[in-house]
This record gives structure tokens, sequence and C-alpha cells, in this order.
């Protein structure tokens, strides 16, 4: 955890560096204070206090103990004055710092491949963002601060009671060592306790996530006792880290404060009254007292820093959880050439294509097809026969294992794939719509969209009639990928989308098994229209939709087995006519 720890400073200093230096300097100031207060109780006690029990001047030995009194008001105030401002510059430091880290992590998530997200569950995700931020924002806010607090104090007390009497408070600082080792070998133990803890927690966060999710799935299916079985094993994990963790704390915490109760203050007690009875060492009654609480309060900076073993062990841990998420490579691009507006005729060729997701696991084998400009490709197969895989390989989501994709003639790794995708519509299977209005969602891709060119993509899309109905038309806020609407409209906003971004290759994956036939007949003319002058590759099981199509590939595990358009396909009476017409091989 070292390593982690080093990173996490210098991630805080770097943009927070004054912040962080003046609140060591108030964290200084207030232990300084701290125990000077404590110390002057000598002087106090055997300067002003005792002498007048047998002084004359009555008067002017009040008059000297109200002095002292003071500047030890002085010192109290001068120690609230620094938390004060310590507390302001931690809270700039820590919700500044927070703010950056989570902005970084977006900017950099932004920036992984899709792989990424295929790969790692959202509530995984969620949980680095939530559970593991929170946990740094503790330490930065309490557990660093306090920790320095702790240090700063034992050194200033240490100093202070060798002052009042080196014998004594050597063996004083024999008893600290023995509790701060056991303390250490304790917290050793919780560190691997607090790193298990964090993993537990986000299995948890994930499973909640995902039963969410598909809380319809799970009531349907009758699975709600299973799942809460899974969860109950889940939690009881999370549980059991949970406690062994807190366990370490709660063991920490007890040793140091019975060390405090029953070293610090009875043993040395005993031992301060025998050396003023004999006046050994020069102690007197106001050293007696100024030892007794500082060797009480000696223990404090011990019981303070074992206090926040759990916000820093379990900050380390979320942070270490945080750049190995920070760490993961962005999305490759090797492209350099840009795209002009209207450069793209779409003459898409792919030859001799493979791919594999997982390395030994072949997906695609030897893919050749050819799409002419303005011309829709269909292509159909059972569910796993890599339909969705082609779609995905045009817009760079993943790359070839061998062969090559050809836009216009050029392999499409020489374009940047930010200039590939902007001139690339896709419409999906499951929908995806944002927080915002209709509006908001129809210009996702062209948000330079005016209101009446998005209205005409909506128009078009067939989704105009129902965006009329609704009470604030065009302007209806949508929250919660557009719960409030129902599928079938979401799919045609998808699609008006689509059209709105006006691009020259168009991908529809199953983007009409979402409707209704009626109205997927609506939208039927509208994608009709949409696609005229545009390559146009639509994946569809409902193969009806798809009779009119240039060129329909059949696909079965990863390979073409038939390739020609409606009725040629159907006069073979092969593949594609046994799927038209529902007949078993």
């Amino acid at each position: 955890m070292k390593d982690t720890l080093n990173r996490l400073m210098k991630y805080i200093t770097r943009n927070y560096r004054f912040c962080f230096v003046l609140t060591m300097i108030c964290v200084v100031v207030s232990a300084l204070t701290s125990t000077a207060a404590y110390s002057y109780l000598s002087a106090l006690v055997d300067r002003y206090i005792t002498p007048l029990i047998t002084m004359q001047d009555k008067a002017a030995g009040f008059a000297a103990l109200a002095k002292a009194l003071t500047f030890l008001v002085a010192l109290f105030v001068a120690g609230v004055l620094a938390q004060f401002i310590q507390a302001r510059a931690v809270a700039k430091m820590t919700h500044g710092t927070m703010y950056t880290l989570r902005r970084e992590m977006f900017d950099k998530m932004e920036r992984f491949p899709v792989k990424y997200f295929d790969t790692h569950t959202r509530g995984e995700i969620m949980s680095v963002y939530s559970n593991d931020t929170d946990a740094i924002r503790l330490m930065i806010s309490q557990g660093i601060p306090n920790v320095v607090s702790a240090l700063i104090t034992a050194v200033a007390i240490i100093v202070a009671l060798l002052l009042l009497n080196i014998p004594l408070s050597l063996l004083a600082l024999l008893m600290v060592g023995v509790v701060m080792g056991i303390s250490m070998k304790i917290i050793g133990a919780a560190s691997g306790a607090y790193s298990e803890q964090q993993e537990n927690l986000s299995a948890v966060s994930s499973f909640v996530e995902e039963v969410f999710s598909g809380q319809k799935v799970v009531k349907v299916f009758r699975h709600e006792e299973q799942c809460i079985d899974e969860f109950k094993g889940l939690n009881e994990k999370l549980r059991k880290s949970a406690y062994q963790a807190s366990k370490y704390t709660g063991i920490v915490s007890a040793v140091n404060m019975q060390a405090g109760n029953i070293v610090f203050y009875f043993l040395f007690a005993v031992l301060c009254s025998i050396f003023v009875i004999n006046g050994w060492g020069g102690m007197t009654i106001g050293k007696t007292i100024a030892f007794l609480s500082l060797s009480k309060t000696m223990n404090v900076p011990v019981v303070l820093a074992s206090g926040q073993i759990y916000s820093c062990v379990t900050a380390l841990a979320g942070a270490k959880r945080i750049f190995a998420m920070m760490d993961e490579a962005p999305e490759a691009d090797e492209g350099t050439a840009s795209i002009g507006e209207g450069e793209i005729k779409g003459r898409i060729e792919l030859k001799n294509v493979n791919f594999s997701y997982v390395p030994g696991t072949q997906i695609l084998h030897d893919i050749n097809l050819t799409a002419l400009p303005g011309q829709k490709i269909a292509i159909v197969g059972t569910t796993g026969s890599g339909k969705t895989t082609i779609t995905n390989l045009l817009n760079r989501f993943y790359d070839l294992d061998s062969g090559e994709i050809l836009l216009d003639g050029r392999d499409i790794k020489e374009f940047r794939k930010e200039e590939l995708r902007h001139h690339i519509g896709i419409v999906l299977q499951d929908t995806h719509l944002f927080t915002g209005t209709i509006l908001d969602n129809i210009r996702y891709g062209r948000p330079q969209l005016s209101d009446e060119e998005c209205i005409k993509a909506a128009v078009t899309a067939r989704a105009d009639d129902f965006i009329n109905r609704l009470p604030d038309g065009y302007n209806t806020v949508l929250t919660r990928d557009a719960e409030n609407l129902a599928q079938g409209q979401r799919q045609l906003l998808n699609i008006a989308r689509a059209v709105a971004a006006d691009t020259p290759i168009l991908i529809l994956d199953e983007a009409t098994s979402s409707v209704d036939p009626r109205t997927e007949r609506l939208i039927q003319e509208g994608m009709d229209n949409l696609m005229k002058g545009r390559t146009s590759f639509v994946i569809a099981h409902r193969l009806s939709t798809i009779k009119n199509s240039d060129l329909i590939l059949v696909l079965d595990h990863g390979r073409i087995l038939e390739s020609g358009d409606h009725e040629e396909l159907i006069r073979k009476e092969g593949a594609y006519y046994r799927l038209y017409n529902g007949v078993k091989a």
C-alpha cells in the first residue's frame, strides 16, 4: 500500500498544495498550543496558586494569577483559531480533490474501449465512483489531519515530559513504544481485512444494481427466493469481512484506552507521588499535575491514530481500485486521417475478416462482402451467429484478428475512430435515452440542430404523432432512460435521433424489435426514406422487414452460408428459405 499512499498524496498536493501546507501548519499550531497549555499547569500551580496560600498580599497574587490565566486562555484561543482555519482548508482540499478525482475518472472512462464495459459490471464501476471515492474523502478530511496531529502531539508531549522529569519520561516512552508496537502489528493484520471488505462491498453493490435493473425478469420467472439467498451469501461475506476489520479497530482502541487509564495515569500517579514525597528529580505538586495530564494525554495520539485505521486502510484499498481503473489503457487509435463533410460515398468491403472476442474462440470466419453506396444490406441468422459482431467491427469497437474492412477503398484503420463514427448512425435493439427534453435527445448526435430540424427528423421517424400528444410535446423532460414512455415510443425516438444525425452509413440492429406490428408499419416507410442514398446494414429477426434489401447475408456460427436478394434466396430453398418460412433444418 506504500505505492498507493505515495500516489494519493502526490495527487492531493498536486492541485491543493497551499491548502495542504496550511492544514499541516494549523495542525502543528493546534497540537503545540494544546501541549503548551497542559505544560503550563506546572507553572500555574507552583508559581501562582501555591504561593497564594501563604502570601500576605493576596491582591498582588491574584493579579499575577489573572495574567497567568489570561496567557492560558490565549493558548486555547490560538488553538481554536488554528482548528477553525484548518477546517476551512481541509474542506476546500477535500471537496476540490473529490471533484478533480471524479472528473478525471470520468474523462478516462469515456476513453475506455467498449471491451472494458463488456467485462465490468455497472455495479462494479459505480462502486468505484461511490464507495471508494467516499473512503478517500474520509481519509483526506479526517484520516490525514488526525494522524499528523497525533504525531506532532506525541513529539510535543515527549519534549514537555522530558523537561519535567527525565527518568519518568523515559519510562513513559518505553510504555508508549510497547503499546505502539502492539498497535502496529494489529494494523498490519487489519489491512488485508479492509481490502477484502471493499471487494465484498463492490460485489454487493454490483448484485443489487443487477437485480434492481432486472426486477421485472426476476418477478416473471419467480426468482425472488434465489435472489434473496444469493444476496444473503454476498451480504454474509461482507458482514464477516467488515466484522474482521472492525474487530481489529476495536482491539487497538481498547488496548490504547486501557493503557492510558492503567499505565499512563494510575502507575505514574503512584510514581510521581513517590518522587514528590522523597524530593527526587525536583518533582513538585505542579509538575505532578502537569506530568499526569501530559502522560494521560500522551496516549491520546496513539488512540487517535489507531482510530483512523478504518478510514486510512479502507481509503487506500479504495484508492488502489480507483487507480487501477484510471490506469486502464484508453482506446487505441492509430488512425490519423480525417473525413470531411461529403467525402464519404459509402462503399464498404469486408475482405477475409476473422475475429474473436476471446483468443482461441473465433466468432467470425473469413467474412467477405461488398456494400455499394446506397445499398441496403440485411444480415440474418440465428442468435449468436455473429450479426451484431459485424456492426461492432464497422464502428471499430473492436479490431480484427485478420483481414480488412475498406471504406471507399481505404482501410478503416487509417481514419481516426472519432471521425469514422461521426459518419455512422446506429439504432440499437436496446434503447438508451438521456435525461433532458425530447429535443435534446433527438439532437444528441448533432447539438447544433435547430428545433425545426429536430421536429422534421421526428416526423420522418413517425415519432411526431405521439410526441404531440404528450403534455409538454417536444419539451417533455425524460428521466431515468425515459421510463415515462412506452418501449415502442423510446425506440421511435432512437430512430429519430439517427435520422437527425444524417450520416452516410446506417446500422439498424433489431431497430424495430421493440415495437408492435402497427408501429412497425408506421415507421417502415420513414425508415425506407431514411435509408435512401445511404449504405445501410440491417439486422432483423422479422424477415418480412428486409424483403426489399439489395443484399441479404445468412450467417451461421460466424460463416456466410448464403447471400443474394430475397427472391433469389427463396428460390434456392436453403437456409434463408427455412428461416423465412419457419421450417426446421
